[in-house]
């Protein structure tokens, strides 16, 4: 029988878990049974895992994590919040992800119901700035746990900030992250090939751009982990983006199409997150040869995903200052 070949999205996926596991922040047990989903065979797990670099017998290096990650809130990142007039990360973790509540009185929230290529219902959470007007779009992008509390929050952040913002879960079609069992959504995500997610994607796109609400061909993306490896795609792919953020996202494969991109990227990238972070060099000398602006940011001090106030490696100074910088090149290169 021939050797499985892994895509770079499964690939990806395997690493985060391995990442996890080492930095404490899931069980052995956890770690494989979430490969396991992946390969179909806890014997070819056992397998693969020392191939990519785990050796489930050496000790991790990271101490068990909770999932509120530190509770006490950082003068710095309270000044932050204070400072701002829009909603940005919250001082301290969140055990709910909620830090924008649905009924805040600057958004609506606006019924949304956005169609795949297939014309499958894709839903789709949409959110506005109460007050009437028309407004740039930013599609918010999912970690590889879909659309979360967390990511919904986000949506509503990013309206508080002028914006008009959507998010669709990328296994609608299973019942997304709200019928799907944890544990096995990245397995699901990654058995959708790249081509089929993007598609998505880009309905969503079209669908955020014909609101009424929305001004034309003034269109973002922010995406986050998986999601920033999403947005690089769409970058990559010549969507009908104007200004995009990917959060510390995996390189995509066809990185020399940055070299003739239009459209303006602020990078996020952790000084920890070294598989992640060290891609930035390759992708920063294609986007040279564009001419279009974009800039890159490697965060000091913090690991993967430090933006999610859900997460166990949840940084509130950083996080704080990556969203504002996402929010002011926005502001720059879409209004």
């Amino acid at each position: 029988m021939a050797e499985r070949v892994w895509s770079d999205l499964e690939l990806y996926v395997l690493n985060e878990h391995i990442e996890d596991y080492q930095d404490g922040i899931i069980t052995r047990r956890e770690l494989l049974r979430k490969v396991t989903f992946m390969t179909g065979s806890l014997a070819v797990t056992m397998a693969l895992l020392p191939t990519l670099g785990c050796n489930l017998d050496q000790p991790r290096t990271g101490a068990p994590a909770t999932a509120t990650g530190a509770a006490v809130p950082s003068p710095t990142a309270v000044a932050t919040a204070q400072a701002t007039a829009f909603a940005v990360p919250p001082p301290a973790a969140t055990t709910d992800g909620v830090t924008v509540r649905a009924d805040d009185p600057r958004i609506t929230v606006v019924p949304a119901d956005v169609k795949g290529p297939d014309g499958a219902s894709l839903g789709g959470y949409l959110v506005r700035p109460k007050a009437e007007g028309r407004y740039a779009g930013v599609l918010v992008i999912q970690e590889n746990r879909g659309v979360t509390p967390h990511i919904l929050d986000v949506v509503r952040r990013a309206a508080t900030a002028g914006f008009a913002a959507i998010t669709i879960d990328l296994l609608a079609r299973d019942g997304g992250a709200e019928k799907v069992e944890p544990a096995q959504y990245p397995a699901k995500l990654t058995a959708r090939t790249p081509d089929a997610l993007q598609a998505d994607l880009r309905a969503a796109i079209a669908h955020l751009g014909a609101q009424s609400f929305v001004k034309p061909d003034t269109l973002g993306a922010v995406g986050f982990c998986f999601g920033g490896g999403m947005t690089w795609q769409l970058v990559t792919g010549g969507a009908p983006l104007k200004a995009a953020a990917p959060f510390y996202g995996p390189a995509p494969q066809n990185a020399a199409a940055l070299g003739t991109t239009k459209i303006a990227v602020n990078a996020v990238y952790a000084e920890q997150d070294a598989g992640i972070t060290n891609s930035r060099t390759a992708l920063e000398t294609e986007l040279k040869k564009s001419g279009t602006p974009y800039q890159m940011t490697v965060y000091p001090g913090v690991g993967h995903a430090f933006h999610n106030d859900t997460g166990a490696r949840y940084n509130a100074d950083q996080a704080q200052k990556a969203w504002i910088s996402t929010i002011e090149w926005f502001r720059r290169y879409l209004v």
